[in-house]
């Protein structure tokens, strides 16, 4: 991962800003959803890691 939970977060949240500010330029309006959508994609990945490390942490216990 290149950037941390918290980061890639933050960036969804201003490209989601963007988005939202962005009502006349459609092709402005993909490319942006298309980084928001890949940033999710990450996001999901990254819960997913944290989740199996939380059950191991979980199990040693």
């Amino acid at each position: 991962m290149d950037k941390s939970f918290e980061e890639n977060f933050k960036k969804i949240e201003e490209l989601l800003e963007k988005l939202e500010e962005n009502k006349e330029n459609l092709d402005e309006s993909i490319k942006i959803y298309e980084q928001a959508n890949g940033l999710y994609d990450e996001l999901k990945s990254q819960l997913s890691e944290y989740q199996a490390k939380i059950e191991v942490i979980g199990k040693h216990e």
